[in-house]
Protein backbone atom coordinates (compact mmCIF):
# COMPACT_ATOMS: atom_id res chain seq x y z
CA UNK A 1 0.00 0.00 0.00
CA UNK A 2 1.46 3.34 -1.04
CA UNK A 3 1.84 6.30 1.28
CA UNK A 4 -0.88 8.15 -0.58
CA UNK A 5 -3.36 5.33 -0.08
CA UNK A 6 -2.45 5.03 3.60
CA UNK A 7 -3.02 8.76 4.16
CA UNK A 8 -6.33 8.68 2.26
CA UNK A 9 -7.51 5.64 4.22
CA UNK A 10 -6.45 7.22 7.51
CA UNK A 11 -8.35 10.43 6.77
CA UNK A 12 -11.40 8.44 5.63
CA UNK A 13 -11.33 6.42 8.86
CA UNK A 14 -10.98 9.57 10.96
CA UNK A 15 -13.85 11.25 9.10
CA UNK A 16 -15.96 8.10 9.51
CA UNK A 17 -15.23 7.84 13.22
CA UNK A 18 -16.08 11.52 13.74
CA UNK A 19 -19.31 11.15 11.73
CA UNK A 20 -20.32 8.01 13.64
CA UNK A 21 -19.66 9.74 16.95
CA UNK A 22 -21.77 12.75 15.94
CA UNK A 23 -24.52 10.49 14.53
CA UNK A 24 -24.70 8.29 17.64
CA UNK A 25 -24.68 11.33 19.92
CA UNK A 26 -27.42 12.98 17.88
CA UNK A 27 -29.58 9.87 17.78
CA UNK A 28 -29.22 9.09 21.50
CA UNK A 29 -29.88 12.71 22.47
CA UNK A 30 -32.93 12.92 20.24
CA UNK A 31 -34.28 9.60 21.51
CA UNK A 32 -33.85 10.70 25.12
CA UNK A 33 -35.47 14.06 24.40
CA UNK A 34 -38.49 12.50 22.70
CA UNK A 35 -38.87 9.94 25.48
CA UNK A 36 -38.57 12.66 28.11
CA UNK A 37 -41.35 14.66 26.39
CA UNK A 38 -43.66 11.63 26.35
CA UNK A 39 -42.81 10.74 29.95
CA UNK A 40 -43.51 14.32 31.02
CA UNK A 41 -46.92 14.06 29.39
CA UNK A 42 -47.58 10.79 31.23
CA UNK A 43 -46.40 12.30 34.53
CA UNK A 44 -49.10 14.95 34.22
CA UNK A 45 -51.80 12.27 34.32
CA UNK A 46 -49.95 10.25 36.91
CA UNK A 47 -50.02 13.15 39.38
CA UNK A 48 -53.77 13.58 38.83
CA UNK A 49 -54.47 9.95 39.70
CA UNK A 50 -52.30 10.12 42.84
CA UNK A 51 -54.33 12.93 44.43
CA UNK A 52 -55.42 12.01 47.97
CA UNK A 53 -59.09 12.73 47.29
CA UNK A 54 -58.98 10.12 44.49
CA UNK A 55 -61.69 11.81 42.44
CA UNK A 56 -60.04 11.23 39.05
CA UNK A 57 -59.20 7.63 39.90
CA UNK A 58 -62.75 7.04 41.17
CA UNK A 59 -64.20 8.64 38.07
CA UNK A 60 -62.09 6.36 35.84
CA UNK A 61 -62.24 3.13 37.82
CA UNK A 62 -65.58 3.53 39.69
CA UNK A 63 -67.61 1.85 36.91
CA UNK A 64 -67.50 -1.89 36.94
CA UNK A 65 -68.33 -2.41 33.36
CA UNK A 66 -65.12 -2.36 31.36
CA UNK A 67 -65.28 -0.96 27.87
CA UNK A 68 -63.70 1.46 25.49
CA UNK A 69 -65.81 4.42 26.63
CA UNK A 70 -65.62 3.98 30.40
CA UNK A 71 -64.55 7.20 32.14
CA UNK A 72 -64.96 9.25 29.03
CA UNK A 73 -66.82 12.05 30.79
CA UNK A 74 -63.99 12.51 33.26
CA UNK A 75 -60.95 12.40 30.94
CA UNK A 76 -62.41 14.05 27.90
CA UNK A 77 -61.35 12.83 24.46
CA UNK A 78 -57.82 11.69 25.35
CA UNK A 79 -58.80 8.10 24.75
CA UNK A 80 -59.20 8.82 21.03
CA UNK A 81 -56.13 11.09 20.74
CA UNK A 82 -53.43 8.44 21.21
CA UNK A 83 -53.84 8.08 25.01
CA UNK A 84 -55.41 5.07 26.71
CA UNK A 85 -56.11 4.27 30.37
CA UNK A 86 -56.53 1.02 32.22
CA UNK A 87 -57.44 0.35 35.86
CA UNK A 88 -55.90 -2.51 37.81
CA UNK A 89 -57.48 -3.86 40.96
CA UNK A 90 -55.39 -4.58 44.08
CA UNK A 91 -55.38 -8.23 43.00
CA UNK A 92 -53.64 -7.30 39.71
CA UNK A 93 -56.67 -7.70 37.39
CA UNK A 94 -57.68 -5.17 34.76
CA UNK A 95 -61.09 -3.75 35.77
CA UNK A 96 -61.64 -0.78 33.44
CA UNK A 97 -60.22 0.47 30.12
CA UNK A 98 -60.50 3.80 28.33
CA UNK A 99 -59.29 3.67 24.73
CA UNK A 100 -58.99 0.99 22.10
CA UNK A 101 -55.73 -0.46 23.46
CA UNK A 102 -55.47 -3.44 25.74
CA UNK A 103 -52.44 -2.67 27.89
CA UNK A 104 -50.50 -5.70 29.13
CA UNK A 105 -50.04 -6.08 32.88
CA UNK A 106 -46.72 -7.40 34.14
CA UNK A 107 -45.41 -8.32 37.59
CA UNK A 108 -44.20 -4.76 38.30
CA UNK A 109 -47.67 -3.41 37.59
CA UNK A 110 -49.25 -6.01 39.86
CA UNK A 111 -46.82 -5.20 42.65
CA UNK A 112 -47.70 -1.48 42.43
CA UNK A 113 -51.42 -2.32 42.52
CA UNK A 114 -51.09 -4.59 45.53
CA UNK A 115 -48.82 -2.27 47.51
CA UNK A 116 -50.84 0.91 47.37
CA UNK A 117 -49.33 4.18 48.42
CA UNK A 118 -47.26 6.29 46.03
CA UNK A 119 -45.22 4.70 43.29
CA UNK A 120 -44.89 4.55 39.54
CA UNK A 121 -43.26 2.52 36.81
CA UNK A 122 -42.68 3.60 33.17
CA UNK A 123 -41.79 1.34 30.25
CA UNK A 124 -42.21 0.86 26.50
CA UNK A 125 -44.52 -1.94 25.36
CA UNK A 126 -45.26 -3.40 21.95
CA UNK A 127 -48.82 -4.54 21.20
CA UNK A 128 -50.75 -5.56 18.13
CA UNK A 129 -52.00 -1.99 17.90
CA UNK A 130 -48.50 -0.50 17.93
CA UNK A 131 -45.82 0.73 20.27
CA UNK A 132 -46.80 2.59 23.44
CA UNK A 133 -45.10 4.32 26.30
CA UNK A 134 -46.86 3.11 29.46
CA UNK A 135 -46.75 4.54 32.98
CA UNK A 136 -48.29 2.55 35.83
CA UNK A 137 -49.28 4.65 38.88
CA UNK A 138 -50.30 3.10 42.22
CA UNK A 139 -53.41 4.51 43.89
CA UNK A 140 -53.47 5.55 47.55
CA UNK A 141 -56.35 3.22 48.37
CA UNK A 142 -54.95 0.25 46.52
CA UNK A 143 -54.96 -0.67 42.87
CA UNK A 144 -53.21 1.11 40.03
CA UNK A 145 -53.86 3.04 36.83
CA UNK A 146 -51.97 2.50 33.57
CA UNK A 147 -51.59 5.47 31.23
CA UNK A 148 -50.45 4.60 27.67
CA UNK A 149 -49.51 7.04 24.93
CA UNK A 150 -48.83 6.12 21.33
CA UNK A 151 -45.04 5.93 20.84
CA UNK A 152 -45.12 4.61 17.27
CA UNK A 153 -44.95 8.00 15.61
CA UNK A 154 -41.93 8.94 17.69
CA UNK A 155 -40.30 5.62 16.77
CA UNK A 156 -40.96 6.26 13.10
CA UNK A 157 -39.34 9.68 13.42
CA UNK A 158 -36.33 8.14 15.17
CA UNK A 159 -36.09 5.38 12.53
CA UNK A 160 -36.08 8.01 9.80
CA UNK A 161 -33.47 9.98 11.68
CA UNK A 162 -31.33 6.85 12.04
CA UNK A 163 -31.35 6.22 8.31
CA UNK A 164 -30.53 9.84 7.57
CA UNK A 165 -27.63 9.70 10.03
CA UNK A 166 -26.34 6.50 8.43
CA UNK A 167 -26.47 8.20 5.04
CA UNK A 168 -24.63 11.20 6.42
CA UNK A 169 -21.94 8.89 7.89
CA UNK A 170 -21.49 7.19 4.52
CA UNK A 171 -21.31 10.52 2.67
CA UNK A 172 -18.87 11.99 5.22
CA UNK A 173 -16.61 8.95 5.00
CA UNK A 174 -16.62 9.10 1.20
CA UNK A 175 -15.90 12.82 1.17
CA UNK A 176 -13.15 12.26 3.76
CA UNK A 177 -11.54 9.59 1.58
CA UNK A 178 -11.70 11.85 -1.49
CA UNK A 179 -10.29 14.81 0.43
CA UNK A 180 -7.64 12.56 1.94
CA UNK A 181 -6.59 11.38 -1.50
CA UNK A 182 -6.29 14.96 -2.76
CA UNK A 183 -4.36 16.06 0.31
CA UNK A 184 -2.13 12.99 0.20
CA UNK A 185 -1.45 13.51 -3.49
CA UNK A 186 -0.37 17.11 -2.97
CA UNK A 187 1.59 16.31 0.21
CA UNK A 188 3.48 13.37 -1.28
CA UNK A 189 4.17 14.85 -4.71
CA UNK A 190 7.64 16.13 -3.64
CA UNK A 191 8.40 12.72 -2.11
CA UNK A 192 7.37 10.97 -5.34
CA UNK A 193 9.58 13.28 -7.38
CA UNK A 194 12.45 12.76 -4.95
CA UNK A 195 11.96 8.99 -5.11
CA UNK A 196 12.00 9.07 -8.91
CA UNK A 197 15.20 11.11 -8.84
CA UNK A 198 16.83 8.71 -6.37
CA UNK A 199 15.85 5.73 -8.52
CA UNK A 200 17.27 7.49 -11.57
CA UNK A 201 20.55 8.08 -9.74
CA UNK A 202 20.65 4.43 -8.62
CA UNK A 203 19.88 3.18 -12.13
CA UNK A 204 22.08 5.46 -14.24
CA UNK A 205 24.76 6.42 -11.73
CA UNK A 206 24.44 10.04 -12.83
CA UNK A 207 24.61 12.70 -10.15
CA UNK A 208 23.42 15.64 -12.26
CA UNK A 209 19.76 14.75 -11.84
CA UNK A 210 17.49 17.77 -11.37
CA UNK A 211 15.86 17.79 -7.93
CA UNK A 212 12.67 19.89 -7.67
CA UNK A 213 12.89 21.99 -4.51
CA UNK A 214 9.91 23.97 -3.23
CA UNK A 215 8.53 24.99 0.14
CA UNK A 216 9.99 25.13 3.62
CA UNK A 217 8.19 22.07 4.97
CA UNK A 218 9.79 18.68 5.67
CA UNK A 219 9.60 17.41 2.03
CA UNK A 220 11.12 20.70 0.83
CA UNK A 221 13.94 20.44 3.36
CA UNK A 222 14.52 16.82 2.39
CA UNK A 223 14.69 17.77 -1.29
CA UNK A 224 17.22 20.51 -0.56
CA UNK A 225 19.31 18.16 1.57
CA UNK A 226 19.21 15.53 -1.19
CA UNK A 227 20.21 18.09 -3.83
CA UNK A 228 23.06 19.27 -1.60
CA UNK A 229 24.18 15.67 -1.10
CA UNK A 230 24.16 15.03 -4.85
CA UNK A 231 26.19 18.20 -5.44
CA UNK A 232 28.70 17.12 -2.80
CA UNK A 233 28.93 13.65 -4.32
CA UNK A 234 29.38 15.19 -7.75
CA UNK A 235 32.22 17.38 -6.51
CA UNK A 236 33.78 14.42 -4.75
CA UNK A 237 33.60 12.35 -7.92
CA UNK A 238 35.15 15.17 -9.95
CA UNK A 239 37.91 15.53 -7.37
CA UNK A 240 38.58 11.80 -7.42
CA UNK A 241 38.70 11.77 -11.19
CA UNK A 242 41.03 14.74 -11.16
CA UNK A 243 43.14 13.02 -8.51
CA UNK A 244 43.41 9.90 -10.62
CA UNK A 245 44.39 11.90 -13.67
CA UNK A 246 46.94 13.94 -11.73
CA UNK A 247 48.26 10.83 -10.02
CA UNK A 248 48.68 9.09 -13.36
CA UNK A 249 50.60 12.06 -14.63
CA UNK A 250 52.81 12.31 -11.55
CA UNK A 251 53.46 8.57 -11.38
CA UNK A 252 54.44 8.42 -15.00
CA UNK A 253 57.65 10.43 -14.48
CA UNK A 254 59.26 8.32 -11.72
CA UNK A 255 58.10 5.10 -13.38
CA UNK A 256 59.68 6.19 -16.65
CA UNK A 257 62.90 7.02 -14.86
CA UNK A 258 62.86 3.67 -13.05
CA UNK A 259 62.23 1.79 -16.28
CA UNK A 260 65.04 3.66 -18.04
CA UNK A 261 67.55 2.95 -15.29
CA UNK A 262 66.57 -0.71 -15.05
CA UNK A 263 66.86 -1.14 -18.83
CA UNK A 264 70.30 0.51 -18.72
CA UNK A 265 71.48 -1.92 -16.05
CA UNK A 266 70.10 -4.86 -17.99
CA UNK A 267 71.50 -3.80 -21.33
CA UNK A 268 74.96 -2.80 -20.22
CA UNK A 269 76.39 -5.34 -17.81
CA UNK A 270 79.91 -3.91 -17.87
CA UNK A 271 79.11 -0.39 -16.79
CA UNK A 272 81.79 1.50 -14.87
CA UNK A 273 81.38 1.17 -11.13
CA UNK A 274 80.78 4.87 -10.67
CA UNK A 275 78.02 4.89 -13.30
CA UNK A 276 76.44 1.81 -11.79
CA UNK A 277 76.43 3.41 -8.34
CA UNK A 278 74.94 6.57 -9.77
CA UNK A 279 72.16 4.60 -11.45
CA UNK A 280 71.49 2.60 -8.29
CA UNK A 281 71.37 5.81 -6.31
CA UNK A 282 68.86 7.22 -8.76
CA UNK A 283 66.81 4.02 -8.43
CA UNK A 284 66.81 4.29 -4.68
CA UNK A 285 65.81 7.95 -4.78
CA UNK A 286 63.04 7.35 -7.32
CA UNK A 287 61.77 4.35 -5.36
CA UNK A 288 61.67 6.33 -2.13
CA UNK A 289 59.87 9.25 -3.79
CA UNK A 290 57.49 6.86 -5.49
CA UNK A 291 56.64 5.22 -2.14
CA UNK A 292 56.09 8.60 -0.51
CA UNK A 293 53.93 9.66 -3.44
CA UNK A 294 51.81 6.52 -3.16
CA UNK A 295 51.36 7.06 0.60
CA UNK A 296 50.29 10.65 0.07
CA UNK A 297 47.92 9.65 -2.72
CA UNK A 298 46.27 7.06 -0.49
CA UNK A 299 45.85 9.59 2.29
CA UNK A 300 44.37 12.20 -0.01
CA UNK A 301 42.13 9.74 -1.85
CA UNK A 302 40.60 8.40 1.36
CA UNK A 303 40.33 11.95 2.76
CA UNK A 304 41.56 10.67 6.13
CA UNK A 305 44.72 9.20 7.59
CA UNK A 306 43.66 6.60 10.09
CA UNK A 307 41.06 5.84 12.70
CA UNK A 308 42.99 7.59 15.46
CA UNK A 309 40.50 9.28 17.81
CA UNK A 310 40.68 12.94 18.74
CA UNK A 311 42.56 13.63 21.93
CA UNK A 312 44.29 16.42 23.79
CA UNK A 313 47.59 17.29 22.19
CA UNK A 314 50.39 19.46 23.58
CA UNK A 315 51.17 21.30 20.36
CA UNK A 316 54.49 22.77 21.55
CA UNK A 317 55.86 19.31 22.40
CA UNK A 318 54.57 17.87 19.12
CA UNK A 319 56.38 20.61 17.16
CA UNK A 320 59.59 20.02 19.12
CA UNK A 321 59.57 16.30 18.25
CA UNK A 322 58.88 17.05 14.57
CA UNK A 323 61.73 19.58 14.53
CA UNK A 324 64.10 17.01 16.06
CA UNK A 325 63.26 14.50 13.33
CA UNK A 326 63.99 17.10 10.64
CA UNK A 327 67.30 17.96 12.30
CA UNK A 328 68.39 14.33 12.24
CA UNK A 329 67.17 13.72 8.71
CA UNK A 330 68.53 16.86 7.01
CA UNK A 331 71.21 18.13 9.36
CA UNK A 332 69.58 21.54 9.21
CA UNK A 333 69.27 23.94 12.11
CA UNK A 334 65.67 24.27 13.32
CA UNK A 335 65.02 26.94 15.93
CA UNK A 336 61.81 26.53 17.93
CA UNK A 337 60.29 29.15 20.18
CA UNK A 338 57.07 28.09 21.87
CA UNK A 339 54.59 28.59 24.65
CA UNK A 340 52.57 25.67 26.04
CA UNK A 341 49.45 25.13 23.98
CA UNK A 342 46.78 22.40 24.05
CA UNK A 343 44.59 21.49 21.08
CA UNK A 344 42.11 18.69 20.40
CA UNK A 345 43.13 16.55 17.44
CA UNK A 346 44.83 13.47 16.05
CA UNK A 347 48.52 13.51 16.98
CA UNK A 348 49.81 11.57 13.96
CA UNK A 349 47.91 13.78 11.52
CA UNK A 350 49.15 16.95 13.17
CA UNK A 351 52.71 15.59 13.29
CA UNK A 352 52.55 14.78 9.58
CA UNK A 353 51.27 18.25 8.71
CA UNK A 354 53.93 20.01 10.79
CA UNK A 355 56.60 17.69 9.39
CA UNK A 356 55.54 18.58 5.85
CA UNK A 357 55.85 22.28 6.63
CA UNK A 358 59.34 21.74 8.04
CA UNK A 359 60.38 19.57 5.06
CA UNK A 360 59.10 22.23 2.69
CA UNK A 361 61.08 24.91 4.53
CA UNK A 362 64.21 22.75 4.46
CA UNK A 363 63.80 22.34 0.72
CA UNK A 364 63.75 26.06 -0.05
CA UNK A 365 65.82 27.61 2.74
CA UNK A 366 69.62 28.04 2.30
CA UNK A 367 71.67 25.55 4.26
CA UNK A 368 73.45 28.27 6.22
CA UNK A 369 70.23 29.81 7.48
CA UNK A 370 68.06 28.26 10.20
CA UNK A 371 64.43 27.24 9.89
CA UNK A 372 62.45 29.25 12.41
CA UNK A 373 59.40 27.79 14.10
CA UNK A 374 57.14 29.52 16.61
CA UNK A 375 54.27 27.99 18.55
CA UNK A 376 51.73 30.07 20.45
CA UNK A 377 48.45 28.53 21.56
CA UNK A 378 47.07 26.68 18.54
CA UNK A 379 49.16 28.57 15.95
CA UNK A 380 52.32 27.16 14.37
CA UNK A 381 54.42 29.42 12.11
CA UNK A 382 57.28 28.00 10.01
CA UNK A 383 59.63 30.43 8.29
CA UNK A 384 62.35 29.74 5.77
CA UNK A 385 64.90 32.16 4.32
CA UNK A 386 64.45 31.26 0.67
CA UNK A 387 63.11 33.33 -2.19
CA UNK A 388 59.54 33.30 -0.86
CA UNK A 389 56.36 32.40 -2.71
CA UNK A 390 55.27 34.51 -5.65
CA UNK A 391 51.91 36.21 -5.12
CA UNK A 392 50.49 34.37 -8.13
CA UNK A 393 51.50 31.04 -6.56
CA UNK A 394 50.23 31.75 -3.03
CA UNK A 395 46.63 30.92 -3.95
CA UNK A 396 47.66 27.60 -5.51
CA UNK A 397 50.40 26.19 -3.30
CA UNK A 398 47.91 24.12 -1.25
CA UNK A 399 46.34 22.50 -4.30
CA UNK A 400 47.12 18.89 -5.13
CA UNK A 401 50.11 18.40 -7.42
CA UNK A 402 50.65 22.12 -7.82
CA UNK A 403 54.30 23.02 -8.20
CA UNK A 404 55.55 26.50 -8.89
CA UNK A 405 58.06 27.19 -11.62
CA UNK A 406 60.87 27.57 -9.07
CA UNK A 407 60.17 24.18 -7.44
CA UNK A 408 59.73 21.95 -10.47
CA UNK A 409 63.43 21.12 -10.55
CA UNK A 410 63.39 20.06 -6.88
CA UNK A 411 62.27 16.67 -5.57
CA UNK A 412 58.71 16.34 -4.34
CA UNK A 413 55.25 15.36 -5.46
CA UNK A 414 53.32 18.55 -4.90
CA UNK A 415 51.13 16.83 -2.29
CA UNK A 416 52.82 17.78 0.98
CA UNK A 417 51.17 21.19 1.35
CA UNK A 418 47.84 19.76 0.14
CA UNK A 419 48.01 17.30 3.04
CA UNK A 420 48.72 20.18 5.45
CA UNK A 421 45.65 22.00 4.17
CA UNK A 422 43.52 18.88 4.50
CA UNK A 423 44.69 18.22 8.07
CA UNK A 424 43.98 21.83 9.01
CA UNK A 425 40.45 21.73 7.60
CA UNK A 426 39.70 18.36 9.21
CA UNK A 427 40.60 19.93 12.58
CA UNK A 428 38.48 23.01 11.98
CA UNK A 429 41.51 25.19 11.30
CA UNK A 430 43.34 26.66 8.33
CA UNK A 431 46.77 27.15 6.79
CA UNK A 432 48.09 30.17 4.94
CA UNK A 433 51.31 31.50 3.41
CA UNK A 434 52.86 34.95 3.27
CA UNK A 435 56.26 36.41 2.50
CA UNK A 436 58.44 37.90 5.22
CA UNK A 437 59.53 41.49 4.80
CA UNK A 438 63.23 40.55 4.84
CA UNK A 439 62.84 37.54 2.57
CA UNK A 440 61.57 34.00 2.84
CA UNK A 441 58.13 32.49 3.25
CA UNK A 442 56.06 32.09 6.41
CA UNK A 443 53.57 29.22 6.55
CA UNK A 444 51.04 29.55 9.37
CA UNK A 445 48.99 26.57 10.60
CA UNK A 446 46.11 27.44 12.93
CA UNK A 447 44.34 24.76 14.98
CA UNK A 448 41.56 25.91 17.35
CA UNK A 449 42.96 25.57 20.88
CA UNK A 450 41.21 23.38 23.44
CA UNK A 451 39.14 24.95 26.18
CA UNK A 452 41.39 24.32 29.19
CA UNK A 453 38.53 24.91 31.58
CA UNK A 454 36.57 22.00 30.07
CA UNK A 455 39.48 19.66 29.25
CA UNK A 456 41.01 19.72 32.70
CA UNK A 457 44.73 18.90 33.04
CA UNK A 458 47.02 20.28 30.33
CA UNK A 459 49.56 17.48 30.36
CA UNK A 460 51.18 16.67 27.01
CA UNK A 461 49.98 13.89 24.75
Amino acid sequence: MTLRVRIAVALAVLAGIAAVFVAVTTYVTTDQRVRAEVDSYLDTYGRRFQDRDGRDAAALCGRRGPGPNSGGQVLGDDGVNGVAFQCISPTGVSVATVGAVSIPVDASDQALAAGGGAGEHTRTVHTDSGTYRVQTVSLPGGGAVQIARDYGESQRVLDGLRWWLLLIVAITTTVGAAAGWVIARRATEPLVQLTNAAEQVATTGRLDVAIPVSGDDEPGRLARAFATMLNALGRSREQQQQLVQDAGHELRTPLTSLRTNVETLQRYESLPEQTRRSILGDLETETRELGALVDELVQLATDTYDDEPDQRVALDQLVERAAERVRRRTGREVVVSSDPGIVIGRPRDLARAIGNLLENAAKFSPEDRPIEVSVFGGTVSVRDHGTGVAPADQVHVFERFYRSASSRSLPGSGLGLAIVDQVARSHGGQVSVANALDGGAIFTLIIPPADLASTGDSSAT
